[in-house]
């Protein structure tokens, strides 16, 4: 049975969630295509995965304006492929999806499977949801609670029959403590897209509240890129703390894990998430976490055990909580354990790739 699948050729969640199904062992049942689109390069690191894993693969750039041929390149490589299940890593591309099913001449199944944050989704996302919700067999939820928004938003558009929910998982094998011991440098990161709805506004502000004596002994890292790097770095700047604030760029798998082990304290900002990755990859690593209290982060994180929350867009409250685990190595040990264990528990691929596997057969 061949699955295509198709996701953004960039940074973010498609990728690392395709990374995650193709490398577990159910994936082994069955044959893998991969349809890359975006505004973004293809990422290096994609190709070399589909070239280690055998998989076939194909990349459609498309133009910031408006682009009609680049979803016309789309559905001909979706017939081309002749899938027996299309999975699509976000709505946005159901309607070529459908038509390519419809001129297929075969018994296809379409299963989209919805990330964005339902209060950051634009008025174009939902209705690409609502399209879904019409045209595709089956809707991938992250969770129960992200369903239930999903539901109350769409009303009689909502296909009850049709949503099941399969949290994200990663490689365990591949995340995890390093070997080594942490160095004392004292070193807080974050790993996203550089773009506004992970608010690293909020992260620079924090860290620029940190006492100077502190601050200098401390180094933030940012890993990532985007559209909103520069602004980023020119906040730095404004905030005077630009020799303090290191952005990594884009980092490889290898990098990731290494950059993840680097550090003592993993601080996520957002305003939103669906099941934040980069929280579980860091939780996995037994890391400490500091984290936004908003909706697809406090699902994941329980407060004062497997990490701490704070109010989103609140630089002191950020700045105190950093802190306070800068000052308690018990209080990090404990919070580092324990979301260690609960990743393990939670955040296997193995078990994210039987549930798909029991909808794609």
């Amino acid at each position: 049975m061949k699955v295509l699948h198709i996701l953004y050729s960039g940074l973010g969640g498609h990728g690392n969630v395709f990374s995650s199904m193709v490398l577990s062992q159910v994936a082994n049942e069955f044959d893998h295509e991969a349809l890359f689109y975006g505004v973004e390069p293809l990422r290096q690191e994609f190709i070399d995965l589909c070239n280690r894993q055998v998989i076939p693969w194909n990349y459609v750039k498309k133009n910031v304006k408006l682009d009609l041929k680049y979803y016309y390149r789309i559905y001909r490589l979706i017939r081309k492929s002749k899938p027996d299940v299309i999975f699509v890593h976000g709505s946005g591309k159901v309607i070529p999806a459908r038509l390519a099913k419809m001129f297929s001449g075969k018994k296809q199944k379409i299963i989209v499977r919805e990330t964005q944050a339902n209060h950051l989704k634009t008025a174009t996302q939902w209705v690409a949801l609502s399209a879904s919700m019409l045209l595709a067999h089956r809707i991938v939820c992250l969770t129960e609670e992200f369903k239930l928004q999903v539901k109350r938003k769409l009303g009689w558009l909502f296909r009850a029959k049709k949503v099941m929910v399969i949290p994200n998982g990663i490689n365990l094998h591949t995340y995890q403590p390093s070997a080594n011991s942490r160095n004392q440098s004292r070193i807080i990161g974050m790993q996203s897209r550089l773009q506004a709805i992970k608010d690293h506004t909020t992260l620079l502000k924090a860290f620029a509240l940190l006492p100077e004596e502190e601050r200098m002994q401390t180094k933030l890292k940012i890993a990532g890129d985007g559209d909103y790097k520069n602004v980023l770095i020119s906040e730095a700047s404004a905030l005077g703390i630009a020799e303090r604030v290191e952005f990594t760029g884009t980092l490889s798998e290898d990098e990731l894990v290494d950059f993840l082990n680097s550090l003592d304290l993993y601080v996520h900002a957002s305003l939103g998430e669906t099941m934040s990755t980069a929280i579980m990859q860091a939780m996995a690593c037994r890391l400490p976490v500091v984290a936004s209290d908003v909706s697809g982060i406090n699902n994941m994180i329980q407060d004062g055990i497997t990490g701490i929350l704070v109010p989103p867009q609140h630089e002191e409250k950020l700045a105190n909580a950093i802190q306070q685990c800068l000052h308690d190595p018990a209080l990090c040990e404990s919070l580092a354990k324990n979301a260690w264990e609960f990743a393990q528990c939670n955040f296997s691929n193995e078990s994210m790739m039987a549930a798909y596997k029991r909808i794609f057969l």
